[in-house]
């Protein structure tokens, strides 16, 4: 399996059988010039939502009809299902509603991407989380967890790789910051050179992806 960071919360994967999914794909230049990614035309075979902003379930830039998952969908190969969070602390109240973590289970893979998780999740809802050899997390606070609490929880869950996404960057100047908070924690984290990655060459611990768009900050 091949992971691609585009950007803010979306990535595509690339199954060893060709096909791809699309995680939370975004609408481009959005958010009155805050949000100035460009648009992402692909081809997927599934887009999987996990909740609805524009910044998060957008299908119009995509050049064919794929399967929408919204919940969960498998076959002999795949195998996607969800676990709902809150979008922030007060139960929904602030951003409106839920989101539906997405866990995608393929090539002896099972990666879990959060959405725009904005609640510390409690002991009951890590251990439903099970095992996750991938776990892409937001850390740029805001509408979502910071990157203080987005440390504290990915050490609660005990995943493989750690790749953090939904921070600011070059491109986007939403009121969310960038990675760095949440790197703090962890020491000396393995940069990625290219925003495409094979799942089985990421070592383990945090990893840094850069996105297609949109220049990563540093320390």
């Amino acid at each position: 399996m091949h992971l691609e960071y585009i950007a803010h919360a979306t990535f595509l994967l690339t199954l060893s059988d060709g096909r791809r999914l699309i995680l939370d794909p975004y609408q481009g230049m959005t958010f009155t010039g805050r949000f100035n990614y460009p648009p992402f035309v692909t081809a997927a075979d599934f887009a999987l939502i996990t909740h609805e902003h524009i910044d998060h379930n957008y299908l119009g830039d995509l050049t064919d009809i794929p399967v929408v998952v919204r919940n969960a969908w498998q076959d002999a190969r795949l195998r996607v299902t969800s676990q709902f969070v809150w979008h922030d602390k007060f139960q929904g109240t602030k951003f409106g509603g839920g989101v539906s973590m997405k866990f995608i289970e393929a090539d002896g893979v099972r990666l879990c991407h959060m959405g725009d998780c904005g609640e510390m999740l409690s002991d009951a809802q890590v251990a439903e989380m099970g095992d996750i050899d991938v776990l892409l997390i937001p850390v740029g606070g805001f509408y979502t967890i910071d990157g203080h609490e987005a440390a504290a929880l990915a050490r609660r869950i005990h995943a493989r790789t750690v790749i953090p996404c939904h921070y600011r960057t070059s491109l986007c100047s939403l009121p969310i910051t960038g990675p760095e908070e949440f790197l703090s924690h962890f020491g000396q984290a393995c940069r990625m050179a290219s925003c495409r990655v094979s799942l089985d060459a990421l070592p383990a611990g945090v990893v840094v992806v850069p996105p297609r768009f949109g220049k990563v900050s540093r320390q």
